[in-house]
């Protein structure tokens, strides 16, 4: 499968589930059943853990709601029965046009493609805010709700930013924006106030599994375990470790570092040819982000000589005997020397290869003192 597929199918439109915030879309709910809709709702919370596949799933109850009959009854609006679950059935024809892109009634902003550069832009810009502006300007094609969502809108820029604020202070008659915040302190405290908040909290471990098991029903134990270990409770973030392969990058990652100090330098080249191939630029980043992991656990032990929760059998152990080899200054020193070191390879465009060896090298030089 290709990246691009990858992406299509791992998109939150796409998703017909949400796992653990039960509250969140009862609220929601409650809002919808009281006849009192907010015109802006602010999803709060860490990256990947679900606020995305919310927004998206608020908008596929809504545009739903647009398709079903609403001829008023024997009792009229007044005794219409209310609304029990945001659960839709993922087969019904307005669905499936959601999905593939083509309901007139929910657009999307997000960073877009600098023409000049070919490249993604760093923020949101005013440009792709207007975009939402003119959708909310003209009729509904579809004749029911306009739904704009904003993914993320904290990575808006301050132009970007004011010409979002015009539509929450006047928004459309039966228009509904959705704005996700990894960081909702970013955002100006005029945009916050006009929006509703749903604050959604990590997953407990159980939710986790739940979603991996419903996802990946052939996935064995030992690797779900490690998943949802490793996922911080965002489950966005566990599907994207599965993709890439994650609890075997964790595992050879592990094994290589708790060698220390006796690297296994040819184990390590074929690490560092693996994870700095032309395609992999995704394991690299999972593989750096992992290697700083364990070196913070590492300098944590050394400073507090506290353990944490093992995904692998003896970890702490080997954390233990790894931070023991070195004063705290020099694992201090290391952790701060491994940060400039991935800073400048992404700026100045290193050999990867050579990056990860040097990694490991610099670990092999504290750990002989």
């Amino acid at each position: 499968m290709s990246d691009t597929e990858s992406e299509h199918i791992n998109h939150p439109k796409m998703n017909d589930l949400l796992f653990g915030h039960e509250r969140a879309e009862r609220d929601f709910l409650d809002s919808f059943n009281s006849g009192r809709l907010h015109h802006g709702w602010l999803i709060t919370g860490p990256k990947g853990i679900g606020k995305a596949t919310l927004a998206w799933k608020c908008a596929k109850f809504l545009l739903s709601d647009d398709d079903n009959d609403t001829s008023d009854g024997l009792f009229g609006d007044d005794l219409a029965a209310q609304a029990t679950s945001l659960d839709i059935d993922p087969e019904k024809a307005v669905i499936q046009r959601i999905k593939s892109g083509g309901h007139g009634g929910i657009v999307v902003a997000e960073r877009s493609v600098n023409t000049k550069t070919g490249k993604l832009r760093n923020d949101i810009v005013i440009d792709d805010i207007r975009s939402i502006i003119s959708f909310f300007s003209r009729t509904s094609s579809e004749g029911g709700w306009r739904i704009a969502i904003i993914d993320a809108a904290d990575e808006m820029n301050s132009n970007a930013a004011n010409a979002l604020l015009k539509v929450l202070e006047e928004p459309p008659e039966k228009s509904i924006l959705f704005l996700i915040a990894h960081s909702p302190g970013k955002l100006l405290p005029t945009i916050r106030s006009r929006c509703r908040t749903l604050e959604l909290n990590p997953l407990s471990n159980d939710s986790v599994r739940a979603m991996l098991a419903h996802r990946y029903p052939e996935l064995d134990m030992a690797t779900m375990n490690t998943l949802t270990a490793m996922c911080s409770g965002a489950p966005g973030r566990a599907i994207e470790m599965e993709r890439l392969g994650g609890a075997t990058i964790y595992q050879k990652t592990f094994q290589a570092i708790s060698m220390a100090p006796k690297l296994n330098i040819p184990d390590i080249h074929k690490l560092a040819t693996e994870f700095a191939a032309a395609k992999a630029d995704a394991e690299y980043r999972l593989f750096t982000q992992i290697f700083t992991a364990f070196l913070e656990r590492i300098t944590k032990a050394a400073v507090l000589e506290s353990s944490e929760v093992e995904i692998l059998e003896n970890e702490n152990q080997q954390i233990s005997r790894i931070s023991a080899m070195a004063r705290v200054d020099k694992w201090l020193e290391l952790w701060e020397k491994v940060g400039h070191l991935l800073q400048r390879a992404d700026a100045v465009n290193l050999d990867r290869k050579q990056v990860i060896v040097s990694l490991f090298s610099e670990l092999k030089a504290t750990t002989q003192g």
